[in-house]
């Protein structure tokens, strides 16, 4: 969320009404470990209903972006601005 508002982007944190997903053009998990991993579709079993997100089975350029950048801190390339790393010395 942090590096998508550093790139200007607006973030939410809410519910997704399941009426909203048809709109969606990218989508993704994110996390720590995941990074991110980029969303291909979701399914609604219960109503037999499945939303395709990824209408290539690839990343977003958005994804792509927000990927990349945190790749980039996490190996030194680019620099942590936010103080998330830390060097370990053994």
């Amino acid at each position: 969320m942090q590096l998508a508002m550093d790139m200007g982007l607006k973030v939410e944190r809410r519910q997704i009404p399941e009426e909203e997903l048809s709109t969606f053009e990218e989508a993704g998990a994110c996390g720590t470990a995941a990074v991110i991993s980029p969303i291909e579709r979701i399914d609604d079993l219960e109503n037999k209903k499945s939303y395709i997100i990824s209408k290539d089975g690839q990343p977003g350029p958005v994804s792509t972006k927000l990927y990349n950048k945190l790749r980039n801190i996490q190996y030194g390339i680019e620099p942590d601005e936010h103080g998330w790393t830390r060097i370990v010395i053994e």
